[in-house]
């Protein structure tokens, strides 16, 4: 904790905006750019929240349940499920699965048939939990709320983080223009002091 505080002071000072008659006006550009950055990632949060709000809200959906949204039937297998794996089950031992015909009635009555997620070997005629939406067609199971939230708050976060590294590259292009301009001056000061030391030396 101490060296962070130490790390973040030694940041302010280089960068503080002060009277200091030994800064460059290429530091004074570079402080006004950490500004900038900040700023502009401060700005940053505001469309990462609605972005954030909006997979929120398609999470949402995506949670609706019952008559005519969502809903869990009750399917019949109507031919049995094939083997998909050799004997001796799948990973970590558990039984492998497959796939199979199976049959259920839709919201309005009409006999649906359709392709279930079952495990190996299913005998034809059991009952099987499927989901359907409001036409009676196979659909996903919904979403846990926790779920939902989680991938809004993830979402938020890689949207930061990107516009926040973004920004730091964007900076430190910034900084090594500064630099090639800071070199080249002092290359030339040392230049111009040089040429005033051997002006200045006496003769041997």
């Amino acid at each position: 904790m101490r060296l962070a505080c130490q790390w973040v002071m030694l940041r302010v000072r280089r960068y503080w905006l002060g009277r200091n008659p030994l800064r460059r006006r290429s530091d004074r550009l570079e402080a006004a750019g950490v500004v900038i950055t900040l700023v502009l990632l401060l700005f940053s949060v505001w469309p990462a929240v609605v972005v954030g709000r909006s997979v929120y809200d398609r999470g949402l959906q995506a949670e609706r349940a019952g008559p005519g949204i969502r809903q869990s039937v009750t399917a019949t297998l109507v031919r049995d499920a094939p083997y998909g794996l050799p004997a001796g089950g799948g990973e970590d031992g558990a039984e492998p699965g497959s796939h199979a015909p199976a049959r259920w009635s839709a919201p309005s009555g009409e006999r649906k048939t359709g392709e279930v997620a079952v495990p190996a070997g299913t005998r034809a005629g059991t009952s099987v939990k499927v989901w359907i939406d409001g036409h009676g067609e196979l659909t996903t199971p919904p979403t846990s709320h926790a779920e939902t939230l989680t991938g809004a708050v993830v979402v938020v976060f890689l949207v930061v983080v990107g516009a926040a590294a973004t920004l730091s590259l964007a900076f430190r292009a910034f900084r090594w223009f500064l630099d090639r301009g800071r070199y080249a001056a002092w290359d030339a000061s040392w230049a111009e002091a040089c040429a005033r030391w051997r002006r200045h030396k006496p003769d041997g």
